[in-house]
């Protein structure tokens, strides 16, 4: 009664626009956390903040480009809210 593997392992292949998103979510968090490291305030809590403002920044652009939630696709939206969920959890840790 195991949970077995039917079938042949098969990788995620993500198209640009996806992989142009994920790699601006992780820059973004390092440059959060670095900003938030030369503060001289809470680190947890700069790094919250300053991942709110990308949040906010990623919601006008993808509002005013007029984007739309894709489950096929990531963009601006799914930045943003990747972003919000970070912080928020940030935010719950200090």
């Amino acid at each position: 009664m195991g949970c077995e593997l039917t079938g042949p392992m098969r990788s995620i292949e993500l198209d640009a626009t996806s992989r142009a998103t994920v790699g601006r979510f992780v820059w973004k968090c390092y440059i959060a956390v670095a900003i938030a490291l030369l503060a001289r305030a809470n680190t947890l809590e700069t790094a919250s903040k300053c991942m709110l403002l990308y949040a906010a920044l990623m919601i006008m652009v993808a509002s005013f480009t007029r984007q739309r939630y894709y489950a096929e696709s990531f963009n601006h939206w799914s930045e943003a809210l990747w972003l919000a969920f970070v912080a928020a959890g940030l935010h719950l840790m200090q």
